[in-house]
């Protein structure tokens, strides 16, 4: 059995690309036992964020299809327009990224807070849909136990804020004051409730925009006001800030729209991929428009102690995998000797 795994990332794609490239969770339900059932794999993890879209898969040895030509077949994209963005990695350099990956160090903001939960969470929604095998359901563990040692252990003690949503407030801090403002937060998922408790921190009014159809499901900070989604240009029209995180396949604020305001905001940050702002939004008066490359633009170097002992820890994640593998083939070859 061999690992492999195919994907692009904010050093090779742009935002542009990597927006089309997105895909939702139940949209990776379907992938999922398509990719398994067309291309003959064994298992098979989707990793989707803001920063990434990546395909694991475990296949036999004499499976010729390649990680970068499943993933395009299953998302729908032209591989001739699209296959150069694509790094392939095979067995042990698969292991070494996604140990990576996990601990943030691959991230647009070094040891993002969320991104083992996203790695953890893409493991648990293939498992879900049956999609997984031993060989990936060991790596995806052993590689989320390096991320959290390399996180815990090392970054957090080198670097300040590590999130997305502290990022995106400390950006909006420097942009404008942020005591007495008036701030519109449209989602109300992970992201969305960070942002908005952070604002709150920072004294800031905080009104969060709800689905219908979700308004009895989802929890909001206790100091927060919450409006339908399909009002949120009228709460808007009276904002100073705007932030906008959801998994929505359409923008959340179009420039007609926005235009027609009476009066505009200062500030609106799109946290989203694919995004949630109309990019033209950026050019009307006033406005400052700001995205996830904006707010994830800061590099961090780590000391080279640090570097040494992170590759130390994905070094010995990566033995103990050959061991595991050792050790079940030497069972699979014994059980075949005694069949």
């Amino acid at each position: 059995m061999k690992l492999k795994m195919a994907g692009l990332d904010h050093k090779r794609a742009d935002l542009g690309v990597r927006e089309k490239f997105a895909v939702t969770e139940e949209r990776i339900k379907h992938i999922l036992s398509m990719v398994k059932n067309d291309f003959m794999i064994v298992g098979c993890v989707i990793i989707s964020t803001c920063n990434r879209t990546e395909i694991y898969v475990s296949v036999p040895v004499e499976n010729r299809f390649t990680p970068s030509q499943i993933l395009c077949t299953a998302l729908g994209m032209d591989f001739s327009e699209y296959g150069h963005y694509l790094t392939e990695r095979v067995d042990e350099q698969a292991m070494d990224h996604l140990c990576r990956v996990a601990s943030g160090l691959d991230s647009q903001i070094m040891g993002d807070d969320q991104i083992i939960t996203q790695v953890r969470g893409s493991l648990e929604l293939s498992r879900s849909q049956c999609c997984t095998d031993s060989y990936l359901e060991t790596m995806f563990r052993m590689a989320i136990q390096a991320g959290k040692a390399i996180k815990t252990k090392i970054i957090s003690y080198s670097l300040g804020t590590t999130s997305v949503p502290g990022k995106a407030v400390e950006k909006i801090k420097n942009t404008c004051p942020l005591t007495g403002q008036n701030a519109v937060v449209i989602g109300n998922g992970k992201i969305g409730r960070l942002v908005s408790e952070l604002l709150i921190r920072e004294n800031v009014n905080v009104t969060i925009t709800l689905r219908a159809h979700k308004r009895c499901v989802y929890q909001t900070p206790g100091q927060s006001d919450t409006i339908s989604y399909d009002e949120r240009y009228k709460a808007i029209e009276k904002s100073d800030i705007v932030v906008s995180a959801t998994t929505s396949p359409h923008l959340t604020l179009a420039n007609n729209e926005v235009s027609m305001l009476k009066r505009l905001p200062k500030i609106i940050v799109d946290l989203a991929v694919p995004r949630d702002v109309d990019p033209s939004i950026k050019n009307l008066p006033g406005i400052t428009l700001l995205t996830i490359e904006d707010i994830s633009g800061e590099a961090f170097l780590l000391p080279p102690e640090a570097i040494l002992a992170i590759e130390n820890i994905i070094t010995k994640r990566i033995a103990k995998y050959h061991q595991w593998l050792a050790f079940k083939e030497t069972r699979m070859i014994t059980a075949g000797v005694n069949s």
